[in-house]
């Protein structure tokens, strides 16, 4: 199970199987003897939603759920909480005949008097029997399993939910062409069926065919009328003489002609060459599904009353990297303007279609190796990491963040097996460039990935945030020791020295706390199981252990003539041509990552 399976259960959830019925390699790890179960939950429901489903919604109650199952013998039904009468369940079974209905009934008014049951003759009237008792008798009923027509959901459906919910699910594999035909399926279907009205039209095109038919007929009397009654006068004195009282009649068949119903057709003008859309290229085509989805935003949902929910599998599929984003703020305005009743969901690999600061929009799954495989499925709130911050990060300040350091930073976190996380770019490009000293692309290997925050009071947050989503993260931060030191040197005066030594203190004291490590000021160089900390910063660190890096940096400041001082790419190529070996604790933390990533 993955990404895509999520989708396409809800797929046959909402529309049945593509490709017929389900089969045993769509069962969990092909074990056919367990059901398969697949259940939904509907929130926000608004007034039509529960005249439409009346007793399957709670009083009181915004939400309605409903489950399909597939049992082991193959037959799909679909079930809903209603609240009823228990001792009623078993007459309202479905697939129940007439005779069997109501011989159920009678038994039941012979063993429960009490009930006062009225006689019934026929399956109807135990129906509304039945109703008609509970109705009377709300205060006795309780929330009981139904189970639901089989055409309940879908827009290919007349069932209830058709057209108050419908789901679209738009396959990797979907071909633009398909999308792009006149079929209710299809997203120009959906967009001609909410934008265009085709009565008008095919009404006077009917009234056409009709005059076309009726020229016709005109046009074979003026022609064939005299040579037909000719030659059946001729044909007939010939017939008549082998059986007298009997004539023969030819005469021209009735012209039958069918209004057409008006349908549209899709090509594409490539200067003057026009060309249909499955002889486009591939980026070409997955850009036609992005316009028409745009089409649909701007357009689609004017004479909509119902909600759509457009699911996406690799939205970015043979995109452009610009082109992606276009396509990821397209959907974005769908799913957020409530004036176009469109929800929007799709499973992805690329950072562009995640916003960090809607981590609670994310749904991350992971599978278990070690577990036969299991998938987990990993969400979070903005009131979960809220509460792991509680004392360390007012709430303002997340709210803060989460618009501007954190939102840049943590897309590509997401899809990591492991985080390790640093303060800024040059601590990605150091740990990158000892990781590659051992092998090329060592942690990206092993899905580890190395993400700056922007400075180490973002550090909790990005963490929260991660590990609440199931991402295991190792952290490192500075703890600017020698910071004193250096603002002396740099000429700052003793008020603003004062005000960085509070700064650095706070967040050293609020790092140590979310740590859940021993609070002082300045914390000495260590490493432990969750985060590892500089005495000072990575410099004075290499002074210290690594001088052979300052003699590398040298080097390339004479090569390129380019000062290296926090520069990114110069850090990461003095760090692989370095000589002697690195700093130990900064081995560690990527030994971590690794541990994290599986590894070691």
């Amino acid at each position: 199970m993955g990404k895509s399976t999520v989708l396409r259960a809800l797929d046959w959830f909402f529309n049945g199987s593509r490709n017929g019925d389900l089969c045993d390699d769509d069962c969990t790890n092909g074990d056919s003897s367990q059901t398969i179960r697949v259940e939904v939950q509907f929130t926000g429901l608004t007034a039509e939603d529960r005249a439409e489903l009346g007793a399957y919604v709670p009083p009181n109650s915004d939400t309605f759920v409903a489950w399909k199952s597939r049992t082991p013998e193959g037959s799909e039904y679909l079930s809903a909480n209603a609240k009823g009468y228990e001792l009623f369940t078993h007459i309202k079974a479905a697939g129940l005949s007439a005779n069997d209905k109501k011989e159920l009934y009678k038994a039941l008014r012979t063993h429960q008097p009490e009930l006062g049951l009225p006689t019934a003759s026929s399956a109807g009237a135990v129906d509304v029997a039945l109703r008609e008792w509970e109705s009377a008798n709300v205060d006795k009923l309780t929330e009981l399993p139904e189970t639901l027509q089989t055409n309940f959901f879908g827009f290919n459906s007349t069932g209830k939910m058709s057209g108050l919910f419908d789901f679209v699910l738009i396959t990797a594999d979907l071909r633009a062409s398909e999308e792009s035909s006149d079929i209710k399926t299809s997203i120009i279907g959906r967009i001609l069926e909410r934008t265009v009205d085709r009565n008008s039209a095919d009404e006077q095109i009917a009234d056409i065919v009709e005059q076309s038919r009726l020229a016709q007929q005109k046009v074979y009397k003026k022609s064939f009328r005299e040579p037909l009654e000719q030659m059946t006068e001729r044909l007939n004195s010939v017939v008549s003489t082998y059986s007298p009282g009997r004539t023969l009649k030819v005469m021209p068949a009735e012209v039958e002609l069918k209004a057409p119903r008006t349908t549209f057709t899709v090509s594409i003008l490539d200067g003057t060459l026009e060309t249909s859309v499955e002889r486009q290229g591939h980026g070409f085509q997955r850009t036609l599904l992005i316009s028409s989805l745009q089409m649909l935003a701007e357009h689609g949902s004017a004479s909509a009353n119902g909600v759509i929910c457009l699911a996406i599998e690799e939205p970015e599929l043979y995109q452009h990297p610009v082109q992606a984003q276009a396509f990821a703020k397209v959907l974005r305005d769908l799913a957020e303007d409530a004036a176009k009743n469109i929800q929007v969901t799709y499973a992805t690999h690329s950072p562009v279609f995640i916003e960090a600061q809607r981590f609670s929009q994310v749904r991350r799954l992971t599978r278990n190796s070690g577990d036969n495989g299991v998938v987990s499925v990993h969400t979070s709130s903005l009131e979960t990491v809220k509460t792991l911050l509680a004392g360390i990060v007012k709430p303002a300040t997340v709210d803060n963040q989460l618009d501007g350091t954190i939102s840049a930073r943590l897309p590509l976190a997401m899809f990591a097996n492991a985080v390790i996380l640093v303060e800024g770019t040059t601590e990605v490009a150091v740990f990158e460039g000892i990781a590659d000293r051992t092998v090329v692309g060592n942690l990206a290997v092993w899905g580890v990935a190395v993400v700056e925050v922007g400075g180490k009071t973002s550090i909790p947050l990005a963490h929260a945030i991660l590990t609440s989503l199931g991402i295991p993260v190792y952290a490192i931060f500075d703890g600017d020791a020698g910071f004193e030191t250096r603002a002396i040197a740099n000429g700052k005066d003793a008020t603003k020295i004062q005000e960085e030594r509070q700064g650095h203190v706070s967040a050293n004291r609020n790092l140590l706390k979310y740590f859940e490590l021993p609070e002082v000021d300045f914390p000495a160089q260590q490493v432990t199981d969750g985060v590892a900390i500089l005495d000072d910063h990575l410099e004075a660190l290499f002074a210290a252990e690594w001088p052979e890096w300052e003699t590398a940096c040298r080097m390339l400041e004479l090569e390129t003539g380019v000062v290296l001082r926090k520069n990114q790419v110069g850090y990461r190529s003095a760090t692989i041509r370095a000589t002697s070996t690195p700093p130990e604790i900064l081995t560690k933390v990527i030994d971590q990552g690794l541990i994290l990533g599986g590894k070691i």
